[in-house]
């Protein structure tokens, strides 16, 4: 999978935005698409579902997860949001984050608990990185959702995945 090159960047928030975006996509192909939103300071993350799980008991674990994980991390969640999107082929669910408190560790657990509760039926990106990469999109995703976190974010980005490559939309 490769990214898109963006040029004409008009402020630093657009090159931590994007490059956070895109590389949460590579990291974690489990990702169908992810938005990161300057009026309310969120990142939204989206899985694609086929139709056979059961919704109501993911969304318990994974709220009683984060729960757990903040109070151990000794951070407040200033929002969490966790929604099931029907839609006609497959659903969607779609968890929204505070740009403030949301780690990469986090986004981990996030993910290992849809895979490990969904199974066969999330819909996954074929394309994977090898392991070392992984360990340098983590390292990068750290390194900007700090950045972000400091600066917050002055623009609304959507990033996701078409034929094997990740394209990212501004606004």
């Amino acid at each position: 999978m490769t990214a898109l090159e963006v040029a004409d960047f008009d402020s630093n928030y657009l090159n931590y935005g994007t490059g956070l975006l895109v590389s949460i996509l590579l990291r974690y192909p489990e990702i169908g698409t992810i938005s990161c939103c300057d009026k309310q300071q969120t990142l939204v993350l989206k899985f694609l579902v086929s139709k056979e799980y059961e919704f109501e008991p993911l969304k318990s674990k994974l709220t009683l997860a984060l729960e757990l994980f903040h109070r151990i991390e000794g951070r407040k969640i200033a929002l969490c949001s966790i929604e099931q999107h029907l839609q006609q082929e497959v659903d969607l669910i779609v968890i929204t984050r505070d740009l403030k408190s949301i780690t990469q560790n986090e986004i981990n657990l996030i993910v290992e608990i849809i895979k490990n509760n969904i199974g066969q039926n999330l819909i996954i990106d074929q394309d994977s990185l090898p392991e070392e990469e992984i360990d340098l999109q983590e390292e990068v995703i750290n390194h900007l959702l700090t950045a972000i976190r400091t600066n917050g974010t002055d623009k609304s980005f959507t990033a996701l995945r078409e034929d094997g490559r990740v394209l990212v939309f501004n606004g």
